[in-house]
């Protein structure tokens, strides 16, 4: 149990000096707070808006060699951006289709046969659009207010004080509306570019690049999460949890 004698800055039974020490010490005062009447309401995500957005993408893939038939594309969408801008309907979009590639190479040729290897080749295909959506619920958006300037007259001079100012300024933080993806879907058409005939094989072709057209559609759900009343309190009998 510590006391007045063995609580203090020298201790008789400490022999070496030791670099650990207490540099500062403070007791921190007590910040007053007051309570926000939120009685009854709850902060869940809501749902903005809703809705399908149509994408059209042309592009041209090169394969890293000659290939003889594409055998497989698998495809995933990919958003990098989904941005509302405020007090408008615009939604800015951008993001790519990952595409992994699977074709049949041509190492030998004979009049009997084609053999090669099957391999595959990993491309981005970027897009982007501006979308125009109507809004099921309102964006909950609180502009920052107008900082306020107090001036003091002085006396010397009759007018302003230039030496001395008070501000009042505030900001308001607002919940940002976001994304999700429910679901997307691709419609395409792939057509080989340079084409050339093997001989021996008159109805085989090789070919190193192709066009893909491509018809996107997007369905997205915009939220914000937002204080709304609790239909079902703890007050509330009829409510079972």
């Amino acid at each position: 149990m510590y006391n007045d004698e063995t609580y203090n800055g020298e201790c008789s039974s400490c022999e070496t000096e030791c670099e650990g020490k207490v540099i500062d010490n403070e007791t921190l005062n007590c910040c007053p707070s007051e309570e926000m009447p939120h009685a009854g309401l709850v902060k869940i995500p809501v749902i903005i808006g809703e809705f399908t957005v149509q994408i059209d993408v042309e592009s041209k893939i090169k394969l890293p060699e000659k290939a003889l038939e594409i055998k497989r594309i698998k495809k995933n969408i990919f958003l990098t951006q989904c941005r509302l801008i405020a007090k408008t309907n615009k939604v800015f979009l951008k993001g790519f289709v990952r595409k992994n590639i699977e074709y049949a190479t041509i190492d030998c040729i004979t009049p009997q046969a084609i053999c090669g290897d099957i391999k595959h080749a990993t491309v981005h295909v970027p897009f982007q659009c501006v979308a125009e959506v109507k809004c099921l619920r309102p964006v909950v958006i609180k502009p920052n207010k107008q900082a306020k300037e107090i001036n003091y007259f002085d006396e010397e001079n009759l007018g302003i004080n230039m030496k001395e100012q008070d501000l009042i300024s505030s900001e308001t933080f607002n919940e940002r509306v976001y994304c999700e993806l429910e679901h997307s879907s691709i419609y395409e058409a792939d057509i080989i570019e340079d084409a050339k005939k093997i001989e021996c094989h008159p109805t085989e072709h090789e070919f190193q690049c192709f066009i893909e057209k491509e018809v996107i559609y997007l369905t997205l759900k915009l939220l914000q999460n937002q204080q709304v009343s609790n239909p079902c309190d703890m007050h509330n009998d009829d409510c079972e949890y």
